[in-house]
């Protein structure tokens, strides 16, 4: 087997050898391949950037604490606690909120609006989420009405029918 390296460098100081300076080429022969492959051609990176990280800042807008209220397929019906409270119902996007672990009814998380700064000067606005329990430790509980309320809750259902299961 023989192998000879050109570079174009060597080759003189003609433009269009000043343009290639970076590519090398080898040629090399072999029993097994015969003539099939004669040379072959490597571009060096040595001219190419390396992709450019972006270093952002990231400042919380807002954090809002609040709890899993009913998953509808591809959206969730999440409660807001406002003030202590006051509760502020909302309808968000669920696959953001399943990614972070958030899947149970009454699960409560925590939601983060941040601001980030990117290069140039721009800004974007995002949420974070974050679940402040497991999916397990949240639950639904039965309580038994005494003698009024068994009584409220059957005029209730006689006036708007029976409640979903």
């Amino acid at each position: 087997m023989s192998v000879e390296i050109l570079t174009y460098s060597d080759v003189g100081e003609s433009p269009k050898a000043a343009e290639m300076s970076a590519r090398t080429t080898i040629k090399y022969g072999t029993r097994d391949y015969g003539d099939e492959i004669s040379s072959f051609e490597i571009r060096s990176a040595q001219g190419s950037k390396p992709p450019r990280k972006r270093e952002g800042t990231e400042k919380v807008v807002r954090r809002l604490d609040g709890f899993l209220v009913e998953d509808r397929g591809e959206e969730y019906k999440v409660a807001f606690v406002e003030n202590g409270d006051h509760l502020v119902f909302y309808y968000l996007p669920a696959r953001q909120l399943r990614k972070a672990g958030i899947i149970a009814p009454n699960q409560p998380f925590q939601m983060d609006e941040v601001e980030i700064e990117l290069d140039g000067g721009r800004s974007m606005t995002g949420y974070v989420f974050c679940p402040l329990a497991n999916p397990s430790d949240s639950f639904v509980d039965a309580i038994d009405l005494n003698e009024d309320r068994n009584r409220k809750f059957s005029a209730i259902v006689k006036k708007f029918g029976k409640p979903k299961a």
